[in-house]
């Protein structure tokens, strides 16, 4: 076993240097000056070349070779098959594609800033088709090296547990069902009362409310700080968590709602199991589960009446907000409100998977039929006309609302609906076997579900793909069933 012991040390350098990656990205992303950017991508490069070497130490040493899998215990032959998948990328993969790849993405994202402020997707067109070729080079190699289409190799660096024949089964599904829907929602929606905010919350007020309940959730703000970006997110690692978020004077709940959102991200992070840290099998399952771990928080529990109720105590006591506007349910109608609209990030719970649907409709097009990024816009907006019905009128509306693309991240998108359906399976096995769970809601009182979410979810790391997860955690591997039900139970009966 002492190949495999060496195997653990040098794959727990790698992680060491993963963090690194994550916290230099996400200072590039949030205080690092504009003028830094090449330096900072000189420093990646140099991660990414330390990671290279270690794996080219244990290709030259044979270390795989001399494992006796079969005298691994359950927990270490899946350890060992993780390491051999992220053995195969960076030993497949020519360290100067690595180095291209991740230049370009910072680059193009630096760009795509500002595309966005000057509206004008040709600011950005020519780094972008760069950053697209080196992303199908990847895809080329991965795909013969693991025996799958292009597309599906990508998708399996962010979630190797479906492809996306089975994404397309699921969505077509959903899809069908919301298309069926919101109409009838939207229609039904017009009849409840609504009493908009003359007062929004301020920058403050909303920070401080995300603080509020960041810490009712047990976020540790001794291993996780808060800063603003032009697009939220959750990095860091697990024992450095570092979330961004953006305010919107206009809206009461746009940092709220996504600082819920990321804190369930980094409880997840926080939840790994420690006995793993640093190998493959302690990190999360994929972007699938970890996406179904944020929509937890900010759907399933944060946008539901019973939480509304405890929202409206708060914002009496301890935010002083007395008017008709804050009471429970014109929280409850104001914030479930469904709409169509062009921006994903904005986007209601019912037409949020019409979004993500969308763009992996694009992701196929452009990968399985080699479409040139310089079609991007139009494909984006015949795609959306098809699903919305809706014609996009610039390009902040469409293909440049989101940084994924321009930060390398194809194949990411499928994730959020997948987390989606997971986080409704989860809400009803919860509801049927955890006592008194909406009125644990409706109080305040968030410890047991959040425990049980740490136990069950969190403290399996990678151990399991998602069905096998769900099946153990919740008697049914994934359907789309409980996505329907939690749809039809909170905008329609």
């Amino acid at each position: 076993m002492k190949h495999y012991r060496n195997l653990k040390k040098l794959f727990s350098e790698i992680e060491i240097l993963n963090g690194i990656n994550s916290l230099l990205e996400w200072d590039m992303a949030t205080v690092m000056p504009k003028g830094s950017r090449k330096s900072r991508i000189s420093q990646i490069n140099v991660v990414n070349e330390n990671k290279k070497r270690i794996f080219d130490y244990i290709k030259k040493k044979e270390l795989f070779k001399y494992i006796e899998e079969e005298k691994l215990k359950d927990d270490d032959k899946r350890n060992f098959s993780l390491m051999k998948k992220k053995f195969d990328y960076f030993t497949e993969i020519p360290i100067n594609l690595i180095n291209e790849n991740s230049q370009l993405s910072f680059e193009c994202e630096g760009l795509w800033r500002e595309a966005r402020l000057k509206n004008n997707f040709n600011i950005v067109k020519k780094k972008l088709s760069k950053l697209f070729i080196t992303i199908e080079r990847k895809a080329g190699i991965l795909s013969e090296i693991w025996g799958m289409k292009k597309y599906d190799s990508l998708i399996s660096l962010y979630d190797d547990s479906f492809t996306s024949k089975e994404l397309e089964f699921f969505f077509d599904d959903i899809g069908n069902f919301i298309k069926k829907k919101i109409n009838l929602i939207i229609n039904k929606q017009k009849k409840s009362r609504k009493i908009r905010f003359i007062s929004p919350l301020t920058e403050n007020e909303q920070f401080e409310l995300s603080k509020y309940f960041m810490k009712k959730f047990g976020f540790d703000f001794s291993r996780g700080r808060i800063d603003k970006s032009l697009h939220p997110f959750c990095g860091g690692f697990r024992d450095d968590i570092r979330i961004t978020t953006r305010f919107d004077n206009k809206d009461s709940f746009s940092c709220f709602d996504a600082l819920m959102h990321e804190t369930g991200h980094a409880l997840y992070e926080f939840g790994l199991p420690k006995k793993w840290k640093n190998q493959p099998i302690g990190n999360a399952a994929g972007m699938s589960l970890h996406e179904s771990q944020s929509l937890f928080i900010e759907m399933q529990l944060v946008k539901s009446r019973e939480f509304s109720i405890f929202l409206e105590k708060i914002f009496r006591k301890k935010f002083n907000k007395n008017g008709e506007e804050w009471n429970c349910n014109n929280l409850f109608n104001i914030r479930s409100e469904v709409k169509k609209n062009f921006i994903r990030v904005d986007a209601d719970e019912v037409s949020y998977p019409l979004h993500i649907i969308h763009r992996f409709n694009v992701e196929k097009i452009l990968l399985d039929n080699n479409k040139s990024i310089n079609d991007l816009p139009d494909i984006w907006n015949k795609e959306f006309k098809d699903i919305f019905n809706l014609d996009i009128k610039n390009d902040n509306e469409g293909c440049l609302q989101d940084i994924h693309w321009f930060s390398g991240a194809f194949g990411y998108f499928p994730s959020y609906c997948v987390g989606a359906m997971i986080s409704a399976q989860i809400k009803y096995f919860l509801l049927n076997n955890i006592d008194s769970f909406k009125e644990n809601i409706e109080n305040g009182n968030f410890k047991k579900i959040v425990l049980w979410l740490k136990e069950n979810i969190h403290n399996y790391g990678r151990k399991y793909l998602i069905n096998d997860l769900l099946q153990k955690t919740t008697g049914k591997k994934l359907t789309t069933l409980f996505y329907k039900k939690h749809i039809t139970d909170r905008y329609i009966n």
